[in-house]
């Protein structure tokens, strides 16, 4: 069964989404925007019901969240285990100066009763810490600007108590087969003083009476280099410690790497993945159905629930490989596929076989982006005079507005539209330019760029602008390829260094402009190449492409048109909010151009408010943004399956590897009762 297990977030730490609807309910009373985490929930309702009836708010959401019928349900969709967040505020009751409600151990206690009754397994997460592992709402207070939260703030003494009081009251029930120390802990934390406590943790699990025949301890890995991380722990510890596996977030969807992979990319980093989780004991605590930006535009044209499906059964297949298991994030969330495993499993979405991907050795461009984003049109290679679009690192389209470049929306319309044009008086000698027949680009071959108001782009000095200029070095790029040998194609990478500079074309992980800062290739000035839809004939009224003319290639006048088919059917568009959508074609129309921010999927406290507008990438005047386990035991292994959930040391992960560079489960269960040593 390769079912993962269900997390029940939102009921006893309370996150947007999660906790849906209760952040809807009670926004500021002023800007009406909802608070990003219980702390500042909970101040809201002091200041607007009353400390008392605050409590009477939360002590309802308890009542009603999380039921006996969610676990009967849990059950009945065939999965095995459960993962149960806490606020240590639930176990000790707050501090003084929080605005926590608790102490509240009978919901807990309802909680390990409906999994035994249910046969299901159950891993108590002490999800929020005292003082914070971290200074993010997951932990229970967000808190800005970055930086104000400082590890030293995390109560390690407090939260040893925390794990002590659990681990005591629930020792003797057999349905407890896992308790994690702590969630997602900040990588500032010191590598030496967090495996100090995590080792602390473990004596106070063990001497509590939580058995290393019954019971893994979860040691969770966040935003570190997870091999790092463990070889430091295998030196440290010598290996002593029996049942205890490593927790990863394995999440696509968050940061600039994952907001810029391709479809093909996101499957490539679940295979990843996979194999990590067969070095290690691990469980995949939290992974989700959430995709990053990129993925919506390179999926061919597969319906939403199709890629979900590929991207599901995909996940599900690689975290069977996990030792204790996987849990999906979340149970119970606001109505979308992406964090709510009920709707998961009412789509049937992780039923299918997982799709077979092709073997690639990693270089040279990988055989997956032609099956999973096949060219638009017959010819899969990319020729001079057709319609092209630019991705950069961070999942936009390279666009030219007026005599501005940048790489501002996840989209591809009438500003992303460009075409190659060679330039004829500088071919090699014996090309098919130079013969008149150009067709194909290859490596080497020196080019101009035009956008569709005929502008071409040019880069003088670092600046990359546009201009109808385009007798001059300036405007000229030389074609560099990893593949020195085979034609440019569709879904390929290129690099362009400008003639004139020797720079290469880069854009910034900071802002949206498009430089030439540098000479050396990587990852900012890698560019993903992706062919239009068939160009159709403009009015007269419409700039051609003059630079086509006299290079053996017919002049003509394009535009990307979506067959009639095909802009019937609804594709998702990332995310943009309507208002901002609206305010975006209103300034616009006024001919003024305020480059939002960067579309990047919201942080966890964001699930579920997110919108994806549907319609067809169409060629009209205004930009459109487009479109983000089981339980634990040794002997003998019990599976427990577990249900749903970018840096990262982690693919997505909210998952946890971090990169040094920038912008770079088990079914029924999972096997959270295997010790590491059988691991």
């Amino acid at each position: 069964n390769t079912l993962p297990g269900g997390s029940q977030g939102g009921w006893l730490l309370l996150e947007p989404g999660p906790s849906y609807p209760l952040f809807e309910q009670h926004p500021m009373p002023k800007t009406k925007e909802q608070a990003r985490c219980e702390w500042d929930l909970l101040k809201i309702l002091h200041r607007t019901v009353g400390k008392q009836s605050t409590g009477d708010v939360v002590t309802r959401h308890r009542e009603n969240h999380i039921t006996r019928a969610d676990f009967a349900r849990i059950r009945e969709c065939g999965l095995n285990a459960v993962r149960l967040p806490i606020g240590y505020w639930v176990v000790l009751g707050p501090s003084d100066g929080e605005p926590y409600v608790g102490p509240a151990m009978e919901y807990v206690d309802r909680a390990v009763s409906w999994a035994e009754e249910y046969g299901l397994q159950i891993v108590l997460d002490l999800h929020g810490c005292p003082g914070g592992e971290n200074g993010e709402a997951p932990c229970g207070r967000r808190q800005r600007p970055e930086g104000q939260w400082h590890w030293r703030q995390w109560h390690f003494g407090q939260t040893l108590k925390a794990i002590q009081v659990l681990a005591r009251r629930y020792q003797d029930r057999e349905c407890v087969t896992g308790i994690a120390v702590c969630n997602e802990p900040s990588n500032t934390v010191p590598l030496a003083r967090l495996c100090n406590f995590y080792e602390r943790a473990i004596t106070t699990v063990r001497q509590a009476g939580m058995t290393e025949n019954r019971v893994a301890i979860v040691l969770p890995i966040f935003q570190r280099c997870e091999e790092e991380f463990i070889a430091h722990w295998d030196v440290k510890t010598g290996g002593v410690h029996r049942n205890i596996c490593f927790d990863i977030h394995c999440y696509h969807c968050f940061e600039i790497d994952f907001n810029g992979k391709s479809f093909a990319e996101q499957l490539r980093a679940v295979e990843d993945n996979a194999e990590m989780l067969r070095r290690h004991p691990m469980v995949v605590g939290e992974w989700s159905l959430a995709l990053g930006n990129a993925t919506w535009l390179t999926c061919g044209q597969k319906t939403e629930l199709e890629v979900y499906s590929i991207f599901g059964c995909k996940q599900a297949e690689a975290y069977r490989e996990a030792s204790h298991g996987s849990f999906f994030w979340n149970w119970t969330e606001t109505k979308c596929i992406d964090w709510n495993y009920q709707e998961v499993a009412a789509n049937d979405l992780l039923a299918p076989q997982p799709l077979p991907l092709p073997e690639w050795s990693g270089v040279g461009e990988d055989p997956l982006e032609e099956e999973v984003n096949p060219s638009p049109t017959p010819e899969c290679r990319v020729l001079y005079g057709e319609a092209v679009y630019l991705r950069v690192f961070h999942g936009c389209y390279v666009d030219v507005v007026r005599s501005g470049v940048a790489a501002r929306w996840a989209d591809k319309g009438k500003w992303q539209h460009l075409v190659f044009c060679p330039v004829v008086d500088t071919a090699a000698e014996g090309s098919d330019a130079m013969n008149g027949d150009r067709c194909e680009i290859r490596h080497g071959d020196v080019v101009r760029l035009q956008s569709r108001s005929g502008l071409f782009i040019a880069v003088t000095d670092k600046k990359v602008s546009a201009t109808r200029r385009k007798a001059s070095a300036a405007t000229e790029f030389e074609v560099l390829m990893d593949d020195a040998d085979g034609p440019l194609r569709h879904g390929g990478h290129l690099y362009l260094r400008n003639r004139s500079t020797g720079r290469l074309l880069n854009a910034d992980d900071e802002g949206h402009d498009m430089f030439a800062h540098f000479k050396d290739k990587g990852d900012w000035q890698r560019l993903a190449v992706e062919k239009g839809l068939p160009a159709v004939a403009i009015p007269e009224s419409e700039k051609t492409a003059p630079e086509l003319a006299g290079a053996g290639v017919t002049p003509q006048k394009f535009r990307v048109e979506l067959p009639t088919e095909m802009a019937s059917t609804p594709r998702p568009l990332l995310p943009a909010k309507r208002a901002d959508l609206d305010a975006l074609q209103q300034a616009a129309s006024e001919d003024i151009l305020t480059p939002p921010k960067l579309p990047m999927a919201q942080p966890r406290g964001g699930r579920g408010a997110r919108k994806r507008l549907q319609g067809a990438v169409l060629d009209v005047a205004t930009p459109q943004r487009s479109g983000p386990s089981s339980t634990l035991a040794e002997s003998p292994p019990m599976k427990a399956q577990a249900s749903e959930n970018e840096l990262s040391g982690t693919a997505k992960r909210r998952r946890t590897r971090a990169k040094a560079a920038a912008p770079a489960a088990p079914g029924n269960g999972a096997e959270l009762p295997v010790s590491s040593a059988e691991a």
